[in-house]
């Protein structure tokens, strides 16, 4: 039996890594102002996504695809594994329940499993990496199901913002408590509180400061994993250097990482991350 692997479009891939995990897309749309909408697909760009949202007043926003968008990524597969999106902040994974329902109701025999990746971005990502081995290892479709679950329960998602301005104007943080942080260059180090909803675990003041305190925290984290067993994704958002310096001082100091593999931000994470953001996942 094929397994394929779906996923929404906060699941940040480089072309190469789509080819080879042969991962479809179903996108999400994106609003910086009423009129204007972006389709998170291969064909975005995301620089012009990051200028009209620098042009905005208004918050970025963004809509999950169709139950029949989804329904229709999955009339195409024997049987298939969908991340979502944690359904504590979008309603993808809701979404994705009802498409499969639709496509049950016409095909009652496929097999279909709608991941709650309770994580974004490079969560999405490394849940992908993680059914492509276990598929390729030749497990029944139930065996995959419930090793990724049991992987997802584990993984460990961490994230820090140097734009804090999309977040001020969805309401996330105060407008008051996002001017005082960007006069004060304060960064929150956030992650995800182990149910898929967002927690910030401390602020540091000015970028470089909060990457070292990421990187002490993920050693913390890491120091009881046996040496190169852990492996890392980190989604980057317009910001290739720092990601790449990153990487060489997170090796360098978590003996436990086998590998930090490094994708760019597509356009979901692009408005959560902003311009700057970097997201970890392990």
């Amino acid at each position: 039996m094929s397994i394929q692997i779906l996923a929404d479009s906060c699941c940040d891939l480089t072309p190469a890594l789509r080819s080879l995990l042969r991962l479809q897309h179903i996108p999400l749309e994106l609003r910086p102002d009423p009129s204007t909408c972006f389709i998170d697909d291969e064909t975005l760009d995301t620089r012009h996504l990051l200028q009209a949202m620098k042009k905005s007043k208004q918050a970025t926003s963004t809509a999950c695809p169709s139950p029949e968008a989804y329904a229709a990524a999955m009339r195409g597969c024997d049987s298939c594994v969908v991340i979502t999106l944690s359904s504590k902040l979008s309603g993808s994974y809701n979404a994705a329940v009802q498409g499969r329902d639709l496509l049950l109701e016409e095909a009652p025999d496929k097999k279909v499993f709608v991941l709650d990746s309770e994580s974004a971005a490079a969560g999405e990502t490394l849940l992908a990496l993680v059914l492509f081995d276990l598929i390729r290892e030749g497990l029944s479709f139930d065996e995959v199901v419930a090793r990724a679950c049991e992987f997802r329960d584990r993984m460990r998602t961490l994230f820090v913002l140097e734009d804090l301005s999309n977040l001020i104007k969805n309401g996330r943080i105060s407008k008051a408590a996002g001017v005082i942080g960007s006069m004060l260059s304060l960064r929150p180090i956030m992650s995800d509180n182990g149910h898929g909803e967002i927690a910030c675990l401390e602020k540091v003041r000015g970028t470089a400061n909060a990457l070292n305190r990421l990187v002490i925290r993920v050693a913390e984290m890491t120091k009881d994993a046996a040496a190169r067993s852990v492996r890392m994704v980190m989604s980057q958002c317009n910001c290739t250097e720092r990601a790449l310096s990153l990487k060489k001082a997170l090796m360098e100091a978590c003996p436990a990482l086998e590998d930090v593999l490094i994708v760019p931000a597509a356009g979901v994470t692009t408005v959560y991350a902003n311009d700057g953001g970097i997201v970890l996942a392990f």
